[in-house]
């Protein structure tokens, strides 16, 4: 009897530790089709998003060229000034202080915003809440907004006011300007806008997959060298000529290339660089079909080399870690003999 009892309750156990489970994955499907639709407009009618908040400033604007949709992403913030180390002694005048921290810059957004940009093109919130009571107000974070959202979507712009953060903080609240008409909005949305320069700004140099690429041309000055991947050998690789015996040299080299990554881009270079900076042109094809490519550039910088690239996914110029670069660029010598 006590087997059976023991057996009885290893089920029971087991059979509630299903169900819970089963719920918990079938909780968001069922989330997802208690969404509330706030605005609905195809991804090519977005003309502009731009966030005014406390302390920055966010402008996104569409392009799209032979490559896909790309969004151009304006920031302009302000950072505070962490207090001094160490405080006035007692009776002494405190320590000034320091303005924030202004600073500007422009960046291209491409996988990541396009996600985003399609969420505000059709916005669906987590819940409505209906007009609020003005006295309300501070209840819900609106007396003071964290900002104000503007999605402009085929002439027609829609306005949101941003407040507080739900109980748990996982969403947010949000106004309608035109309705009145309170929503909690997916919190995810707004951390994108609060830390654009992190979560939008694209980092890779290429949106093709690397396991398309088939064949590469290296090139600088009048030396050039082709490699191919060596087939069923995803990390090997080899010149044309052998194409499967692997080459050493190459597969290190490419294990670095790999290691490349945008920093921050640069719109307009100080002085654009040219033939005698560049360090290395590489072109990648997949059969005959051409995929892309990669410019890298070395200029003197304040604090040493500091090393540019430009490809067909970064459409400007961007910096690049120069300790990944720098190291390309010593091993070209022994990879075009």
């Amino acid at each position: 009897m006590k087997g059976i009892l023991t057996h009885v309750a290893v089920l029971a156990v087991a059979s509630a530790m299903a169900f819970s489970i089963w719920t918990r994955e079938e909780k968001p499907e069922q989330e997802k089709a208690d969404l509330v639709e706030v605005w609905s407009a195809p991804v090519e009618s977005v003309e502009s998003i731009a966030f005014d908040g406390k302390q920055r400033k966010v402008k996104i604007q569409p392009r799209k060229d032979g490559v896909g949709r790309w969004y151009v992403v304006n920031l302009d913030k302000e950072t505070p000034t962490p207090p001094a180390a160490h405080p006035a002694p007692d009776g002494g005048a405190p320590p000034p202080t320091e303005p924030p921290k202004h600073e500007v810059s422009t960046f291209l957004a491409a996988k990541a915003g396009d996600e985003f940009v399609k969420k505000l093109s059709t916005l669906k919130a987590v819940r409505s809440l209906g007009k609020l009571d003005p006295a309300k107000a501070a209840d819900y974070g609106f007396d003071k907004p964290e900002g104000t959202l503007k999605v402009k979507l085929g002439g027609k712009e829609q306005v949101l006011l941003i407040g507080g953060q739900t109980p748990g903080g996982s969403e947010r609240y949000a106004k309608q300007a035109s309705t009145g008409e309170v929503f909690a909005i997916e919190g995810d949305l707004v951390q994108s806008l609060s830390f654009a320069e992190s979560r939008l700004m694209e980092r890779e140099l290429h949106a093709f997959p690397n396991d398309e690429i088939k064949r590469i041309r290296i090139s600088k000055g009048q030396k050039s060298r082709e490699i191919v991947r060596v087939a069923e050998k995803k990390d090997a690789w080899a010149d044309a000529a052998t194409p499967t015996k692997p080459d050493e040299t190459v597969v290190n080299w490419m294990t670095k290339l790999e290691r490349v990554r945008t920093l921050e881009f640069v719109e307009k270079p100080a002085t654009p660089p040219g033939p005698e900076q560049a360090v290395v042109r590489i072109d990648y094809f997949a059969g005959s079909k051409n995929l892309g490519f990669l410019e890298v550039y070395k200029l003197a910088g304040a604090k040493g080399p500091e090393y540019l690239a430009r490809s067909e996914y970064t459409r400007w110029y961007v910096k690049v870690v120069a300790s990944a670069a720098e190291q390309l660029d010593q091993d070209l010598g022994a990879l075009l003999k």
